[in-house]
């Protein structure tokens, strides 16, 4: 009978391939947590009170769960986000609900609305890749972007007990674009000014090269996953052209991870949303190692599929429930929807449970229960207590 393991072995276990003793939980990772509100009304719920919150999404609006929520319903990581660069301070105006973030993008909170959008972008204006030189681009090799956690994941990784996964400070070569210059500029960019887009492609690709090379030459050692950000999906289909995304951005992301690679031995964990399906021998060719959110309700993305064709290669880490099901259906059709998907990703390991994304607003707090109360007892490997 196999003896119970650490979070970390546990982890390491199944993205190696393995079968652990049980699959891993993932309950309040950085893009797969939960928005402020629904994390208030699960703890009264529970009846937990007290507490601090700490947003870690100020866009999203999402939080670092209470750790007495992650105890009860299991997490078995520990995440690390790099601070902003320079002198930048979150500042939000009261008056109108708005901020800017280190890049000068400026967001809005609507009147009852639970999340920001992006405003104003700092690169609406440019035509050309010389307008580009009359940007102030952050330093992406500020040492201040890591030096008020790297004591935090030195410790945790020596203590041995969870999986460390450092997060990527912007929102990726492909999406970070849609905020800098306006999701509409960028996307016709795309399709009328290429000279442009790859300007701004190269520009981030520099960019991260060197945020990971400072970041990963003190931490690298300490990590065992990298995580970074890139939605390549909507709900029906790519998010652009497959060939725009193999063509500008697929060699530049490729440098990217090859960067990591020289640093560290960690996994490259990538998190992009919707219908992914497209893109996925294109991911694991380039060496992303984990695929998040995995979202089960796209199109394309059936699990026994996703499982059968990518298994042996990738590693799915969320996929724990249909976002639609976890918030209209009962629990019992969420306990059965979570056995459903560890019958399929499971076998074998390469799966770590987590919510399709961050559990919104409005989802009932016993179906969030139920969700991982299930996979905690459903998800045991035979042979294991």
């Amino acid at each position: 009978m196999k003896q119970p393991m650490t979070s970390r072995q546990r982890v390491l276990a199944a993205v190696e391939h393995r079968e652990p003793d049980r699959v891993p939980l993932d309950f309040g990772g950085r893009v797969t947590t939960i928005h402020k509100d629904a994390h208030r009304e699960l703890k009264r719920h529970l009846g937990l009170e007290g507490g601090d919150e700490v947003i870690v999404g100020q866009m999203t609006q999402t939080v670092e769960p209470d750790p007495r929520l992650i105890e009860l319903l299991g997490r078995d990581t520990v995440y690390f986000l790099p601070s902003p660069g320079g002198d930048y301070r979150l500042r939000v105006n009261p008056e109108d609900d708005t901020y800017y973030d280190e890049w000068g993008i400026k967001y809005r909170r609507p009147p009852g609305g639970y999340y920001y959008d992006p405003v104003e972008n700092p690169l609406a204006f440019a035509e050309t890749p010389a307008d580009l030189d009359k940007y102030a681009w952050p330093d992406p090799a500020d040492p201040k972007r890591i030096a008020s956690i790297a004591a935090e994941v030195k410790a945790a990784h020596a203590a041995g007990e969870h999986a460390v996964l450092l997060s990527a400070p912007t929102l990726g070569l492909w999406i970070q674009p849609q905020f800098l210059c306006g999701m509409e500029k960028a996307m016709m960019d795309l399709a009328f000014n290429k000279p442009l887009a790859e300007a701004i492609a190269e520009r981030l690709t520099e960019w991260y090269c060197a945020f990971w090379d400072m970041a990963l030459a003190e931490l690298g050692p300490h990590v065992d996953f990298v995580h970074m950000e890139g939605d390549l999906g909507q709900q029906f289909g790519p998010l652009f052209s497959p060939k725009v995304f193999r063509e500008l951005y697929k060699p530049r992301f490729r440098r990217v991870v090859e960067a990591i690679k020289k640093r560290t031995q960690a996994r490259i964990w990538l998190h992009a949303c919707g219908s992914v399906y497209w893109v996925i021998p294109d991911l694991i060719e380039v060496g992303v190692d984990v695929l998040n959110p995995v979202q089960v309700n796209a199109a394309d993305m059936e699990p026994e599929r996703l499982k059968r064709e990518f298994g042996q290669d990738l590693t799915f880490w969320g996929g724990g429930c249909s976002p639609v099901l976890l918030q209209f259906g009962a629990p019992a059709e969420v306990a059965d929807e979570v056995k459903r998907l560890i019958d399929a990703f499971a076998p074998g390991g390469g799966y770590v449970f987590g919510s399709v994304h961050n559990i919104q607003v409005n989802v009932p707090p016993q179906n969030i229960v139920t969700m991982f109360q299930t996979a905690r007892e459903y998800g045991v490997y035979k042979g294991c207590p």
